[in-house]
């Protein structure tokens, strides 16, 4: 529960006692805390803060992002890779981050990259420990193979950093993105925009449950366990 919620706390800009999030056991209990905790924060229930971080989204990319070879206009179902160049759109990603002051999601690796990533830390962990097994015990040959396949990976990753350029699954769309910013910087968007009701606070809070949860939209209702339904560990 621990990971989960500080990713909420983040989202919200709330801290949730230990023995609060102790009682948690379902998704109406998680949005019960919530909204105790966010009363002090409501703002104006009549604006839609989906749409606004929308319009707040696609103005920044009217004025800083458009050009020749950019869609004719921004919808939220436009895609993020036809509106955001590939050449520069890493750059762009992190001025955009940077300018708006928002946490946005992390962009990813093309699969053939990843995959290489994976089965080069497997060969150089497989190489670790044939060569240490006649010299040590099974047990020190497999930590020293598994810290291998570790430190090759995130070795990995830092220096490929440059090749994550593609949109997640979760982002494809400018409406996906607005999620995703929704999800990530809920508390700072509502005071940028004086918008926040009880219908945002469960907008949110599904979006992060999906995002850290991997789950399907439908699955999150407010009777569903956290564990025995979304499969929390």
């Amino acid at each position: 529960m621990c990971e989960l919620v500080l990713e909420i706390e983040e989202a919200f800009g709330i801290s949730l006692a230990d023995e609060q999030a102790e009682r948690i056991i379902t998704v109406g209990d998680l949005y019960a805390a919530v909204l105790v905790a966010t009363a002090d924060k409501t703002r104006n229930p009549d604006v839609c803060l989906s749409a606004r971080t929308f319009y707040e989204l696609r103005r920044y990319w009217r004025l800083h992002i458009n050009d020749a070879n950019s869609p004719a206009r921004i919808g939220p179902s436009t895609n993020v890779s036809d509106a955001l160049p590939s050449s520069r759109r890493r750059e762009t990603w992190t001025r955009m981050a940077s300018d708006l002051n928002l946490r946005f999601p992390k962009l990813r690796r093309p699969l053939p990259v990843s995959l290489f990533g994976l089965i080069a830390s497997a060969v150089a962990a497989i190489i670790c420990f044939v060569s240490l097994e006649p010299l040590s015990s099974l047990g020190i040959s497999i930590l020293f193979g598994v810290l291998t396949f570790v430190f090759s990976l995130a070795l990995f990753r830092s220096l490929t950093v440059s090749f994550a350029t593609l949109p997640r699954e979760s982002f494809t769309t400018f409406r996906g993105l607005t999620e995703q910013l929704m999800a990530k910087n809920g508390a700072k968007l509502a005071d940028r925009h004086d918008a926040f009701s009880s219908r945002d606070v469960w907008t949110i809070l599904r979006l992060v449950l999906m995002d850290q949860l991997g789950v399907d939209r439908d699955k999150i209702t407010p009777d569903a366990h956290l564990v025995r339904d979304l499969g929390y560990d």
